[in-house]
């Protein structure tokens, strides 16, 4: 575990927890993902060193050494009463901290350094560290509510189907990007077939034939692509887009009309709002959290829990 510590003219006798009192300096701690994405990482701590705001923090910064380790670290940093952790990395290494930090005090920022960045976009944060480290300094905390899948936790949107199938695909490719991404989905729209499934929610029973089943905390897959234009991070509610089977020549129209956030006018969406739901399929399908593949399966329990971690969002954005 490598760690670089940076306290500036703070005491550094402040008490874990104490760092939010008036007049003492929060604590934060950068934990880098030094393999997310395709951006460079050498020049971060270069950038925190130079636009952070001194005057309101001290912090450190801890790199993974691999799956799995930004939870350990986030759940340590917590453990030591910091103030913030902020994970530098895509979609998954975003969970694997936030997961670390569940019903803690200690609240997650952002780097997004990834290829889809989907919470993080809806959260406000920009592409850019500078920006983001504005995002920082600002800091801005709301309480983020929480979807589980079965036993695992996501923060953004899982995805039923085909949606699975392409993040499989473009998990094997050598590349990331918008363009690989692309290429994955229409390489993933000829190969995937519909799948029967049973969905129930306290208010609603549906069934049939679907394409894709997508279960929203947040707005977005990423790259601004907004499946569940309308929903929220704290009004505990999941947002629900089923994507019903359709003739594949309709495609473009749907992708479209998804890409434009008129999901109303296709014949083929339907969305609700639910904070439990139980999907039963009849074979074994796909199943993508946060973007990130995993095992399948034939049944998907769903469980929104309201508030349950504190994140640093873009003040002027409305989430």
């Amino acid at each position: 575990m490598a760690l670089e510590s940076h306290s500036t003219d703070a005491d550094a006798s402040i008490a874990a927890g104490a760092a939010t009192l008036p007049g003492l300096k929060r604590r934060i701690r950068f934990i880098i993902n030094p393999v997310a994405g395709t951006r460079k990482k050498h020049n971060i701590p270069d950038r925190i060193q130079k636009h952070l705001d001194h005057r309101r923090y001290e912090y450190d910064i801890i790199y993974t050494q691999g799956r799995g380790h930004a939870t350990e670290l986030a759940a340590q940093a917590a453990a030591e009463g910091l103030d913030v952790v902020a994970i530098a990395g895509g979609d998954g290494s975003v969970n694997e901290a936030a997961t670390g930090l569940l019903d803690s005090h200690t609240a997650l920022a952002i780097l997004p350094l990834g290829s889809g960045n989907g919470l993080a976009r809806h959260l406000g944060y920009s592409p850019w560290v500078t920006s983001t480290l504005h995002v920082i300094n600002a800091c801005h905390i709301v309480d983020l509510d929480v979807g589980r899948v079965n036993d695992k936790y996501f923060f953004s949107l899982i995805g039923v189907g085909f949606d699975a199938f392409v993040a499989k695909i473009f998990d094997r490719e050598k590349t990331r990007g918008l363009t690989t991404y692309a290429l994955a989905s229409a390489m993933g729209l000829m190969r995937f077939k519909p799948f029967e499934f049973e969905l129930e929610s306290p208010s609603k029973k549906l069934d049939g034939l679907a394409f894709m089943i997508n279960v929203c905390n947040a707005n977005q897959y990423g790259y601004n692509f907004r499946i569940a234009p309308k929903a929220s991070v704290h009004d505990g509610q999941f947002d629900v887009v089923l994507t019903r089977a359709f003739p594949r020549w309709k495609a473009p129209k749907l992708i479209y009309d998804l890409s434009v956030e008129n999901h109303a006018s296709s014949e083929y969406v339907h969305t609700f709002q639910a904070s439990t739901l139980r999907i039963l399929t009849q074979e074994r399908i796909y199943l993508q959290v946060d973007g990130e593949t995993q095992p399948k399966a034939r049944e998907f329990t769903l469980q929104l829990d309201a508030g349950r971690l504190k994140v640093l969002v873009n003040p002027a954005t409305h989430i």
